[in-house]
């Protein structure tokens, strides 16, 4: 029986640490990704600001610079959207060979027309699976590149951005802080499950010390003499009482 326990044991051990690897790539994963979504944040908000402050009277012959100051942060996102971990590209989705974005001659963002909406799910339970990854269709529908790309255009057209690209900038921000917001709540979940399995392996590591501390024949021993016991009991018992009618039955 300590035998059987013992492989139950370890074999429910050894599933609980596939999980805990599975568990520990999917964050690495996500931890990169959330710090490519905090350099990209961090651009928007510089152009969010540079875009505001083009709508002052004061900069208009500024357009320019103010111009390639927000295409130099887009390039920034850009590159950011297209960092790889382990070789594989954050935001592809299940294709990681292809980049999520580019810029043109002008400067300007470009999203792919490849499909980056895949999900790579990981085991990391019995029952539950979760996805590793944001797919990129997530940060292009946020629609941040249409609209600092129209930023830009008003710019190098000699206009300030009207207070509906300003609006749409914004939008686009505060859906890019949602996205980042998704990731952050990944990690939770797998920093959550990954306390719960690493108390299930505590608690077999303690079980399976105890079906190994036991000692077999030490046990065996005292088993034979307390059948010696039981059997001189049983003579004794028979040697003090009269046979009765059952007895011959």
């Amino acid at each position: 029986v300590g035998a059987l326990n013992s492989i139950n044991v370890y074999t429910q051990m050894n599933r609980t640490n596939a999980y805990l690897k599975n568990i520990q790539n999917a964050t690495d994963f996500v931890q990169a990704s959330i710090t490519s979504l905090d350099r990209a944040t961090s651009e928007m908000q510089n152009i969010i600001t540079v875009a505001t402050n083009s709508v002052n009277a004061l900069n208009d012959p500024n357009y320019a610079t103010m111009a390639q100051s927000i295409k130099d942060s887009l390039s920034a996102i850009v590159q950011s959207v297209n960092e790889k971990h382990n070789g594989m590209n954050l935001f592809g989705g299940t294709n990681f060979s292809d980049d999520l974005a580019s810029l043109d001659v002008n400067g300007k963002a470009v999203a792919s027309a490849i499909d980056h909406s895949g999900e790579i799910k990981v085991q990391i339970s019995g029952n539950t699976k979760e996805t590793m990854n944001i797919p990129g269709n997530k940060i292009t529908g946020t629609g941040i590149f249409s609209a600092v790309n129209s930023i830009i255009d008003s710019l190098v057209g000699g206009n300030a951005p009207s207070q509906a690209q300003l609006d749409a900038l914004n939008d686009a921000n505060i859906k890019l802080i949602n996205v980042q917001t998704q990731a952050g709540e990944k990690i939770s979940r797998l920093e959550n499950m990954n306390d719960v399995l690493t108390t299930q392996n505590t608690n077999n590591e303690k079980l399976l010390a105890n079906i190994q501390g036991v000692d077999v024949a030490k046990l065996s021993v005292e088993l034979n003499e307390q059948d010696y016991l039981l059997q001189i009991t049983y003579k004794l018992l028979a040697s003090a009482f009269p046979k009765s009618l059952f007895d011959y039955l």
